[in-house]
């Protein structure tokens, strides 16, 4: 099976509405589907984690999305310009102690939808499998 792959390289958060949805769209996934909602959940959430925390918000310096598709399975590579993560928990569920914390949801939501979730240095490497219903209707398997 052939591999699908693309990078894209951006600068701030300007423009990743549209990096997200021109993934979607190489991927061949319904934008505005319950699939689609997933993947931008999972994108959005990582570039704004790499924005904010490893860019320290500056639009000075990039960040690399890389994305590898098999036909069953996504894995997206988003790479800061920050100096990599310290030990990263991944909350497994929010509480009302935690509810309005600023830190922790995305990573949270990410992992309930991602099958893997992985860090190096200032990577983050997030793995999804799709896989098509009998309507012929791509779905994520959680």
């Amino acid at each position: 099976m052939k591999t699908t792959s693309n990078q894209f390289v951006l600068y701030g958060l300007g423009n990743y509405k549209a990096t997200v949805d021109k993934i979607i769209a190489e991927l061949g996934i319904p934008n505005n589907t319950d699939n689609g909602y997933d993947l931008k959940l999972i994108l959005t959430e990582t570039l704004t984690n790499a924005f904010v925390h490893g860019n320290k918000s500056c639009v000075d310096k990039p960040i690399y999305l890389r994305y590898y598709y098999n036909g069953i399975n996504v894995r997206f590579e988003i790479e800061d310009s920050g100096n990599g993560f310290d030990s990263v928990v991944i909350p497994k569920c929010i509480t009302d102690e935690n509810l309005l914390d600023e830190c922790g949801r995305g990573l949270l939501l990410i992992n309930l939808v991602a099958n893997k979730v992985e860090f190096r240095k200032n990577t983050i490497i997030i793995e999804k499998e799709i896989t098509r219903s009998d309507n012929n209707e791509l779905q994520w398997r959680i």
